[in-house]
């Protein structure tokens, strides 16, 4: 598919995301067509299964409605099998779990937010998402759905958690990485920053009214590269301009011109809660085109190799 017709899918999907303004009539129309694909499935295979007023359909594979109930601002985990109502499984996320802030558009497709408010800790349900909730007409660039594609989710509430849990827990996951990689001297700032010079530069230290030259190298903790600058293309960025993340600016300010040196951070001085994206693989995808502010996934300690090239 050329580059400009994913721009116009995109665009169409993020404006069907977040605004629902399509045409009254063509939208009509389409959510007709998925809600009798669903209809029939359902029929077809002896599902019983109850329709949201928000137009999803589920069914619960478990029930915990004793279990306590997200309410918005939550950090939810959960369990996840995603897969196209013909079948194809689009990802599996069973032995892990997903963290993301509950909001009405914490995560893309959108009808998985309807879902989550349905769900109790501790229980599964399945919930068949139409187009019209899902990716409307969008369809990535590996074709691993097509445009109107009806999804089916099974999912669990595995734990409701609260900010400061959260952040124990990615304190915790720094930690172990530190211990498994023997950077067992580094500490954290007051502000929970990790830093190491790696090399000793020779030069002075930024302030804030500098221009910086720098070469990165965005991770995860499972060594994933994110984002990372080109060789002969180094990042210029004004250090008043706020463009850095919070434990990003605080490295660079700590560093000397010509340092090397290696920045672990939490999320909160990192990407905190950004969008949720299931599929997972959309995400660069949907970032490359500008559609989302962030390529990192919510609540995701972050590590950043970072050379001081020049300060300006």
């Amino acid at each position: 598919m050329q580059k400009g017709k994913i721009g116009v899918g995109v665009m169409v999907l993020l404006t069907a995301l977040f605004t629902g303004c399509l045409d009254e009539s063509e939208f009509e129309k389409q959510q007709k067509i998925s809600d009798k694909q669903i209809s029939e499935y359902l029929s077809t295979n002896g599902i019983e299964a109850d329709q949201s007023s928000f137009g999803i359909y589920y069914e619960q594979l478990t029930d915990q409605t004793g279990g306590e109930a997200p309410s918005t601002g939550d950090i939810v985990q959960v369990r996840y099998l995603l897969m196209t109502l013909d079948g194809d499984t689009l990802e599996t996320r069973l032995d892990d779990t997903v963290q993301f802030k509950f909001n009405w558009n914490s995560v893309i497709p959108r009808g998985i937010n309807y879902g989550v408010d349905i769900l109790h800790q501790g229980e599964k349900i399945r919930f068949y998402l139409p187009s019209y909730t899902a990716y409307e007409e969008y369809a990535p660039e590996d074709h691993s759905f097509a445009p109107y594609s009806n999804f089916i989710v099974e999912m669990e509430l595995v734990d409701i958690l609260s900010e400061e849990e959260m952040h124990i827990s990615e304190v915790d996951a720094i930690d172990s990485y530190l211990m498994e990689q023997g950077l067992t001297d580094m500490t954290p700032s007051s502000s929970g920053l990790y830093y190491q010079t790696i090399e000793a530069g020779d030069g002075d230290s930024p302030k804030n009214y500098n221009q910086v030259v720098l070469h990165y190298s965005r991770k995860y903790l499972d060594g994933t590269v994110i984002q990372e600058t080109e060789p002969d293309n180094p990042l210029t960025v004004s250090l008043a301009s706020g463009q850095l993340v919070e434990g990003f600016y605080e490295g660079v300010m700590k560093m000397k011109e010509g340092e090397k040196a290696l920045l672990i951070m939490p999320s909160d001085l990192a990407f905190g809660s950004s969008i949720e994206i299931m599929p997972s693989y959309l995400r660069a995808e949907l970032f490359a085109y500008g559609y989302l502010t962030s390529n990192v996934k919510p609540y995701a300690p972050v590590i950043y190799e970072v050379e001081l090239v020049e300060i300006k």
